[in-house]
């Protein structure tokens, strides 16, 4: 925002670049207009609205929405008394967190300069700060799809079908990309195991959780790492791996603590088929989510970090321009107060548009003697006959007496 005042400001320090004084009115106006016009395309176009999808993401109404989104983890941690925020990279910044959830869009582990910056912030940090790291291998379209599926109508059923397809395909063809075997210090994540649906759990988070009612579902694989599994150029395994969730044999959810790290560790969570949007959906989920939460302790400052493919940028330094916002032109004059005029124009268009509140009132009476409404019912009348010659000479009949009618009032006028 200040960069914006800054550049604003500019200007008046040249009198010679002064820019017209009608130009950012004008600009406001068009800008406006066109935020209105985006706006009621998308209301219109919103009748075929189709599953949002957006992974490991909770800013916006479309990541709000999205099945595959954290929104509602978040709102636990709110619920909780956290408080919550979010970034899309590793900076300074995160110093004044006491808590990183991580759900990255990216089937492959994360980088060893995104460990290091991760484990470098929990080294620096006091009273015990904690990572969550939530892997990728899920897509809850899929069990959205297969869900609903069932109970569509008769005639809806092969558009479910052709979905659900299309959400297997897209899942299958991203999950490609997924190494078949990587060392990520933390985890070794293993591609090709067997998928399989949990119906069994073991460890601390298992208490009080059916594993009957669950719908986990598991086909990679995030085990705790062992020599064999490391190159000599990649750093050592941690010193302590502890299983919260496992399922025969499979870990589900691992605390992983190192001395380097002082109080501070890195839960791993084999994917998201617990924790995220839709599958939250789920009582017996919304319990393993709660154990996440608590894992936490006394309320902090939590952090979401979302990332697509490759992970968030590690950076040494904040970006000079701070955090980019679509709302960061509200601070700058006159954008602001424009658009602040539109918004209330147009919530009073629709209260104008929406039904009338208060007292019921008659509408005016249509005129009785209204000769246009008389020959739209003779022609109604004669329609009625089906007898296109009657009809014609009934015609023919009116326009000779209107004729000589029309004839004698010349004469006398005269």
């Amino acid at each position: 925002m200040s960069t914006a005042v800054q550049t604003a400001a500019a200007p008046s320090a040249t009198p010679t670049a002064r820019r017209p004084a009608w130009l950012w009115p004008v600009l406001g106006i068009v800008a406006a207009l066109l935020l209105v016009s985006i706006g009621y395309a998308l209301t219109r176009g919103s009748a075929d609205e189709t599953l949002p999808t957006a992974y490991g993401k909770r800013r916006g109404s479309e990541m709000a929405r999205s099945v595959n989104g954290t929104g509602v983890l978040a709102e636990m941690f709110k619920a909780a008394g956290h408080r919550v925020t979010t970034f899309n990279r590793l900076s300074p910044r995160l110093d004044g967190f006491d808590f990183i959830v991580w759900a990255p869009d990216d089937f492959a582990p994360p980088t060893p300069e995104q460990r290091e910056f991760l484990e470098d912030w929990l080294a620096g940090g006091e009273g015990g700060r904690i990572v969550f790291y939530i892997g990728r291998d899920y897509d809850a379209a899929v069990a959205y799809w297969s869900e609903v599926r069932p109970l569509a109508a008769p005639e809806d059923a092969p558009e479910f079908q052709r979905r659900l397809a299309r959400a297997k395909a897209d899942y299958r063809s991203e999950r490609a990309k997924m190494p078949t075997k990587a060392y990520a210090r933390w985890f070794t994540a293993k591609r090709d195991g067997q998928p399989r649906q949990v119906r069994t759990l073991q460890g601390p988070w298992s208490e009080g959780i059916d594993a009957a009612q669950t719908e986990i579902t598991i086909e990679g694989r995030l085990d705790i790492p062992v020599p064999a599994d490391k190159v000599p150029a990649d750093p050592e395994i941690p010193a302590n791996f502890e299983p919260l969730l496992r399922s025969e044999g499979d870990l589900l959810v691992t605390r992983v603590t190192d001395p380097a790290w002082t109080d501070g560790q890195v839960i791993v969570l084999v994917n998201g088929s617990f924790v995220l949007n839709y599958p939250l959906v789920n009582h017996e989920h919304r319990k393993l989510a709660a154990r996440l939460v608590n894992e936490a302790g006394a309320p902090g400052k939590v952090v979401f970090i979302e990332s697509g493919p490759g992970g968030p940028e590690v950076l040494d330094k904040e970006p000079s321009g701070g955090d980019s916002s679509p709302l960061a032109f509200m601070g700058v004059w006159p954008l602001n107060a424009i658009l602040l005029h539109v918004i209330i124009l147009g919530i009073v268009f629709c209260l104008a548009r929406s039904p009338i509140f208060g007292r019921p009132r008659e509408l005016p009476a249509e005129p009785a003697a209204d000769f246009g409404k008389h020959v739209a019912a003779l022609g109604e009348l004669l329609a009625r006959t089906q007898d296109r010659n009657y009809a014609q000479a009934r015609l023919a009949q009116y326009r000779a007496l209107a004729k000589r009618d029309s004839g004698k009032s010349h004469l006398k006028a005269q």
